[in-house]
């Protein structure tokens, strides 16, 4: 989503006609893989870059002969560029590149918020008749959406800090202080490590998605939130991003700094 975000900022800068998706890339099967032509109806048709175009651009190619060639001699194409290694700056004046990166910020695509916001726009109408009825509670109420992550961040602690129940606790107090008795609904990987180590109110519901196919449902639900306490993760950035409540408050961890450069202004670090 930070990336097809930042495709439609360059070519708010560059022109449609001068920047392409190579979406090749997208053959692992992670987090559900490429979904969101399918979720937010997006058509790639006129944005996608043939595959033999772009490796002449750059040494990207996921087949084990490129992966060899790599190890063996370096890349070869000084047309490919990291994010890491543009100056923001630099982005409106560069010409004839390929460039790799995830631009998790929400600087990368401040022209056109607008866009994005119509672009991900859920469709509400491939809810279950249960989901819907749980939309329909949440829109109703003060309702909080918590995100707790953890499952794969395990594996890498150092690199994705998991949320901490002293996080989520300080959070409610923010929350509460500010807004009174509030209703939490928890999303989470692992829903019994939530309802086994949160202190939560007794009327707290516990979001139980099983169908890892369908896990945009959750961030839908989560963006329908009054207000959002996110995870040090990039889908519930999303959720608390897309949620449109003019009084929203919404909480990330300190940690999440490790994993951005900068979060919106109006959220609040705990």
């Amino acid at each position: 989503m930070f990336q097809y975000a930042f495709f439609k900022q360059m070519q708010f800068w560059h022109g449609a006609e001068n920047v392409k998706l190579d979406i090749s890339t997208y053959h692992w099967n992670i987090h559900n893989g490429l979904e969101i032509n399918k979720i937010f109806n997006i058509n790639f048709t006129n944005e996608v870059v043939p595959r033999k175009v772009s490796l002449q651009y750059a040494d990207v190619g996921y087949q084990l002969r490129h992966r060899i060639l790599r190890r063996l001699r370096g890349r070869k194409h000084h047309a490919y560029m990291f994010w890491k290694n543009i100056d923001y700056n630099d982005y409106k004046n560069l010409d004839n590149v390929y460039i790799e990166g995830y631009w998790n910020e929400e600087r990368y695509f401040k022209d056109v918020k607008d866009e994005i916001r119509k672009l991900y726009t859920f469709r509400e109408t491939e809810l279950s008749e249960s989901e819907q009825q749980m939309l329909n509670l949440i829109s109703s109420g003060a309702s909080v959406g918590i995100h707790v992550r953890r499952g794969d961040y395990k594996k890498y602690p150092d690199t994705f800090p998991m949320c901490s129940p002293d996080y989520y606790a300080k959070s409610r107090d923010i929350l509460e202080a500010r807004f009174g008795n509030l209703q939490y609904f928890i999303f989470s990987d692992e829903i019994d490590w939530c309802k086994n180590n949160l202190d939560l109110p007794y009327n707290t519901v516990f979001m139980e998605n099983r169908q890892r196919n369908n896990a945009y449902k959750d961030m839908l639900l989560m963006s329908r939130c009054k207000h959002n306490i996110i995870a040090n993760s990039t889908f519930s950035w999303w959720a608390a991003w897309l949620n449109t409540n003019a009084q929203k408050m919404v909480t990330y961890p300190e940690s999440a700094l490790i994993t951005y450069k900068s979060m919106p202004e109006e959220w609040i670090a705990v």
